[in-house]
């Protein structure tokens, strides 16, 4: 079977499968040979590198001993979704690989924090806001590169806060992503979007989503180093991404999950009420 590029569901079923290895005392060659796969082969698929056939699961969880149900369960529900066809695969072309693997990760949560100082989330934003900020970065070329990465950032909001099981949302703005007038020089794009992001706080129906102000007057604060995101699964170790222009890192070890989730705490602390909030974006949309 041929190689292919390590996603984060693949490397997280991967690592699942060294962890039973692991609790077995086998080593990569023993449990190679347990279940009649070549070394290489299982290597590569431990390090998320080769793709696994939902198929073949029982037959490894089997002669890896395994017989808590509900931990069976986890891994073969991490197996069939490590092969499936991602939803922002027809976006082709404008969805790199760093990206991929954070809408892989977005999916999968059932609890993403975001600290977000310098600009409103993909998931909050309107079309036209997201329009200008997509030109701005310059990093699509065309009208039709830009058009397609707003429809996915579109697609994004109803993959994340619509769906079936959406996970719990807790996003802390700076007042300065609020008071940055993107769409300027005037002001309708702007307040539209803080007229979006006051009535998703609002609606009853996004319980799910806590939308909080850090405000200029909070002074210094637990964020100053930069945005992050932090989630949680329902199995598997929580990760912390940093995001870059281009690229992101993963943060996976517990101490360094540890130190961005008091961070998460203490912005959250800092930040005004989900009610306050909302009365702050009622007095930016009049100023508007």
């Amino acid at each position: 079977m041929p190689e292919v590029r390590a996603t984060v569901r693949r490397r997280r079923l991967g690592r699942e499968l060294e962890v039973l290895r692991r609790a077995c005392g086998l080593t990569l060659e023993e449990a190679a040979t347990l279940l009649m796969r070549p070394k290489t082969s299982l290597s590569k698929i431990e390090n998320g590198k080769q793709q696994l056939p939902v198929r073949d699961v029982p037959f490894i969880l089997d002669k890896y001993g395994l017989t808590d149900s509900a931990r069976y369960e986890e891994i073969m529900e991490l197996a069939r979704k490590a092969a499936q066809r991602d939803w922002w695969q027809k976006f082709q072309g404008v969805v790199r690989d760093p990206f991929a693997d954070y809408l892989s990760l977005e999916e999968s949560a059932i609890l993403i924090f975001k600290w977000s100082p310098l600009l409103i989330p993909g998931w909050l934003q309107t079309e036209a806001y997201a329009r200008h900020v997509v030109a701005a970065s310059r990093m699509w070329q065309t009208d039709e590169e830009i058009d397609k990465f707003v429809l996915l950032r579109m697609n994004r909001k109803s993959a994340v806060l619509d769906r079936d099981d959406p996970p719990q949302l807790w996003v802390v703005l700076s007042e300065m992503a609020l008071r940055q007038r993107v769409g300027a020089p005037g002001t309708v794009v702007m307040k539209a979007q803080l007229e979006h992001l006051r009535n998703v706080a609002a609606d009853r129906n996004y319980s799910h989503v806590q939308i909080v102000l850090l405000p200029y007057s909070a002074g210094e604060h637990a964020g100053l180093e930069g945005a992050f995101t932090w989630m949680r699964f329902e199995s598997g170790p929580e990760v912390v991404c940093l995001e870059a222009m281009t690229s992101a890192q993963y943060l996976e070890e517990e101490a360094e999950v540890v130190r961005y989730a008091t961070a998460a705490d203490h912005l959250r602390s800092a930040a005004q009420s989900p009610r306050d909030t909302i009365a702050t974006l009622n007095e930016m949309i009049k100023e508007l």
